[in-house]
């Protein structure tokens, strides 16, 4: 494990070993960890986290990316898919006192205040909404994916069905009408 980071947390740097300057971190985190898992989405392998801190004094400003391999079906035609993704990860934090309205003012910003004893500060909770906020809306297997047949359920990737095409219905045959 790199200097700086806590051999039994993953994702939880220690902030009395980071020296002033430059310093890589990386790591991996299993995604059961940051609570990832959901019906939609899977992840394989560990996350694999890279990052720079620079501190300054009592302040570390911290940039890296978090790479997943994300595992799902296709919204199209229902294929297993996985797909690459990249999070870009960002943060601020300052070892001070502070008072309640600055850490009121804080909570949708990427920056912290911590209590000036701290001796760690944890990246899994931004790490975490990092990657959610890269999920996609809908995983595909490619994007020129044809989908299903909504009659038969062929997979029109592998071929056409011989589904006739359904009769117009009435409400919208009027649009047949229009010329461009």
């Amino acid at each position: 494990m790199a200097k700086g980071v806590s051999e039994t947390d993953p994702g939880v740097l220690l902030l009395d070993e980071l020296e002033e300057g430059f310093t890589s971190v990386q790591f991996e985190i299993a995604s059961t960890a940051l609570e990832l898992e959901d019906d939609r989405f899977a992840f394989p392998q560990p996350i694999a986290c890279a990052a720079t801190v620079v501190r300054s004094l009592e302040t570390y400003n911290v940039k890296g990316h978090a790479d997943c391999l994300v595992r799902g079906e296709c919204c199209r035609c229902l294929t297993p898919t996985e797909m690459n993704l990249r999070a870009e990860v960002r943060l601020l934090v300052q070892r001070r006192e502070a008072a309640e309205e600055e850490f009121e003012a804080l909570e949708d910003q990427e920056m912290e205040i911590l209590d000036p004893g701290a001796k760690e500060m944890d990246l899994r909770g931004q790490i975490r909404d990092d990657v959610i906020l890269e999920l996609p809306h809908r995983l595909l297997c490619r994007e020129e994916c044809k989908g299903l047949c909504p009659t038969c359920g062929r997979d029109l990737n592998e071929g056409a069905c011989s589904c006739r095409d359904e009769a117009v219905d009435p409400r919208w045959a009027a649009l047949g009408n229009i010329r461009f």
